[in-house]
């Protein structure tokens, strides 16, 4: 009797040590878990897009995101305002280009002038020779918007690189928190490795095959001794091969390992609580129960870090998309607009510097995508093995 007098006072005394534990509101808690995390990277890259593009940024703070996800607080995102910014950044975009397409329309007037007085030269060298100059001078302007327009794109992968290699740690110790260990221990070499390999072949292998299709097209519409169309179609077809393949390899591998990750997290999860509940039955209770607590506070802190992670990559990407976007539309429409003088050959090189800086615009809006995915499955692993349990 007196044995079990000194077990039940235990009990109760454990009982009302945990009390204030399981108390404590749930917002306090993520509240005080936000301001352990280190989100020092993150906010760097805040920093410098506010900095850069802030007059076109939403206003909102990391303390806006985490206010989202509790209700009666947050209020949520203006997407009316997302589009006004990028809206008005289109424009500023355009009217800044304007100049470049002010300077291809005088040079390829200049150039219809010269081969409509072509016979009132005495050597037909010499106008030949003017002509070339003429196009060369074009041709030049228009490589050089070509190579400024392939850097900002070059530029834009590097971002989302140090970006997703600032979020996925921060996810994955937030996923290794909620117990989901088999998918933290899985996704980071593979996700690191993803990330660096995929950014590297846009960067070092899609990028140049686009700049080499570019001038072997150029070259094939001014060079009538010269034909390389095939060449250059190779080279193009190539680079939206390994474009293709990149989205399709990466995708595969993620769906692969978290679809694993997740089963196993979710099945050592389950067997623990029921260990834990079997065998302690009144402190195994609360100790799952207070587990549930914290997790459930840490994947509210996870979401917040994932909707954070997504709202960064897509700025780092939208206003260099943007920029390309408009570049393709000066191209085309200097073409359309030139094709009336008669200078065919011009206006189809300025139709093709388009077409080429479409798959610019193709190849960092795929790396977008695959980092997109990248994010979402690991968010996504420690949702579907909190909802297993």
């Amino acid at each position: 009797m007196k044995k079990f007098s000194v077990v039940l006072l235990a009990v109760l005394y454990m009982v009302a040590a945990a009390a204030p534990v399981r108390a404590e509101p749930a917002a306090d808690l993520v509240q005080r878990q936000a301001q352990e995390l280190d989100l020092t990277e993150i906010e760097f890259f805040w920093e410098e897009l506010q900095r850069e593009c802030g007059e076109y940024l939403p206003d909102f703070t990391w303390q806006d995101i985490l206010n989202w996800f509790r209700p009666g607080e947050g209020q949520g995102l203006s997407f009316s305002e997302i589009l006004n910014g990028l809206w008005r950044f289109m424009w500023r975009e355009i009217y800044f280009n304007f100049n470049l397409l002010a300077k291809l329309l005088f040079l390829a007037v200049i150039a219809a002038l010269l081969k409509n007085l072509e016979k009132a030269f005495a050597n037909d060298s010499i106008s030949t020779l003017t002509q070339a100059v003429v196009y060369l001078a074009l041709v030049a302007i228009a490589m050089q918007s070509f190579a400024v327009a392939v850097g900002v794109g070059r530029d834009s992968v590097n971002d989302m690189v140090e970006l997703i290699l600032a979020v996925i740690p921060l996810l994955l110790a937030l996923l290794a928190s909620l117990g989901s260990f088999a998918s933290a221990a899985l996704f980071r070499p593979i996700i690191i490795f993803a990330v660096n390999f995929f950014a590297a072949l846009t960067r070092d292998v899609v990028f140049p095959l686009i700049f080499l299709t570019t001038i072997l097209s150029i070259v094939n519409y001014f060079s009538p001794r010269v034909t390389v169309n095939k060449l250059a179609d190779l080279l193009k077809n190539s680079a939206v091969w390994v474009m293709g393949l990149c989205m399709t390899i990466f995708t595969g591998l993620m769906s692969i390992y978290g679809v694993a990750s997740t089963v196993g997290d979710a099945v050592s999860l389950r067997t623990a609580k029921f260990l834990t509940s079997s065998f302690l039955p009144v402190i195994g209770g609360l100790i799952s129960d207070a587990v549930e607590t914290v997790a459930g506070a840490t994947l509210i802190l996870k979401s917040t870090v994932h909707i954070a992670g997504i709202l960064l990559l897509f700025y780092l990407v939208a206003f260099p998309l943007i920029k390309i976007l408009v570049l393709v539309f000066v191209y085309k429409l200097a073409a359309a607009l030139i094709q009336p003088l008669g200078e065919t050959g011009l206006c189809d090189a300025l139709n093709i510097l388009g077409n080429c800086l479409a798959l610019v615009f193709a190849a960092v809006a795929v790396v977008s995508v695959i980092f997109y995915f990248a994010i979402t499955v690991i968010a996504g692993a420690g949702n579907a093995s909190f909802m297993l349990r």
